[in-house]
């Protein structure tokens, strides 16, 4: 391992953790992270893991990780305030110029978060550069229905990288230059999104890796599919109104330039004919999720902010 005292008092990164998670999990999440360092151009400075609302046997066991690495600062607490809260938390203790945020539940895969740190590293025009996110296959309409959404959704974002039109990233695993963030406002939904898109309004691009993969767990059911799209379909709102722009997604490019997404679209159904399965069952899932934040919206509803975990 290299002496972090090598680099300049600036340099070097910080991984922020919000976990609420299993033990086992999070522990193999921090092992992958750890031993990222010796891959990456500059030194990993410290590890951040915000575990707001874990149970005791969580608690315990990040506990005694951190007597063995001494770079991990873990902040309790007792009760869950949502993402945003504990992302603030961790841009406060975060050292070194370029913060990693990785969600507790993904799985980067070997060498991605090296990757993604070497790229922002070397261009210093880039402010955020993020994973690609890929997902379990399984059988069965609901994993259908989410094979076409985040193939398309990942076609979008690399589509909209090379036309340098990108202002969203995903917070699966996610790289951010430290002077291009701010604070998250209280309240907010969708973090990633909200902190790309200021990045975007900063000057910097953002960016995403087709070489960098993260693996993500997904629903398992149709109306758990509806239920995350509701959320974040609202979260995306709420981004617009507090930055001016909306997320470009998919979704929203239907709308704002719906040349480019009906490209999109049928690009990858000429390369995945299987999708036009998913089409009829996705048209009326996001119309029904389109609904419901609309409805949350008009309510002024929280109930977005601390999203409910199965495990």
């Amino acid at each position: 391992m290299r002496d972090p005292s090598t680099d300049s008092p600036s340099q070097g990164f910080t991984v922020g953790i919000c976990a609420t998670g299993s033990p086992s999990r999070i522990r193999g999440l921090l092992q992958t992270v750890i031993s990222e360092d010796d891959l990456t151009p500059i030194n990993m400075r410290k590890v951040v893991l915000v575990a707001s609302g874990c149970a005791g046997p969580v608690v315990t066991e990040l506990k005694k990780i951190a007597e063995r690495e001494p770079r991990l600062q873990l902040v309790v607490e007792d009760r869950r305030h949502g993402k945003a809260d504990a992302l603030n938390k961790i841009q406060d203790k975060a050292e070194g110029h370029l913060l990693v945020v990785v969600n507790s539940d993904a799985s980067p895969e070997p060498g991605a978060i090296s990757r993604l740190i070497t790229a922002i590293d070397r261009d210093r025009t880039v402010g955020a550069i993020s994973a690609v996110p890929v997902t379990e296959h399984r059988r069965g309409l609901t994993s259908l229905l989410l094979d076409f959404m985040w193939t398309t959704h990942n076609h979008s974002s690399l589509a909209l990288n090379h036309m340098n039109l990108s202002n969203h990233s995903c917070d699966e695993l996610v790289v951010f230059r430290s002077s291009a963030i701010s604070r998250l406002p209280k309240g907010l939904v969708n973090d990633g999104a909200f902190l790309a898109a200021t990045v975007r309004k900063k000057g910097y691009s953002v960016k995403v890796l087709a070489a960098a993969r993260v693996r993500i767990e997904t629903p398992t059911r149709i109306a758990e599919v509806i239920r995350q799209r509701r959320r974040i379909l609202f979260g995306h709102a709420q981004v617009w109104k507090k930055v001016g722009s909306p997320p470009k997604t998919i979704e929203s490019l239907l709308f704002l330039s719906p040349a480019i997404a009906l490209r999109l679209l049928v690009a990858g159904l000429a390369e995945h004919p299987r999708f036009i399965l998913a089409l009829p069952l996705a048209a009326i899932g996001e119309l029904a999720a389109s609904v419901l934040a609309i409805w949350d919206g008009a309510r002024r509803t929280d109930r977005h902010v601390i999203w409910g975990r199965t495990t």
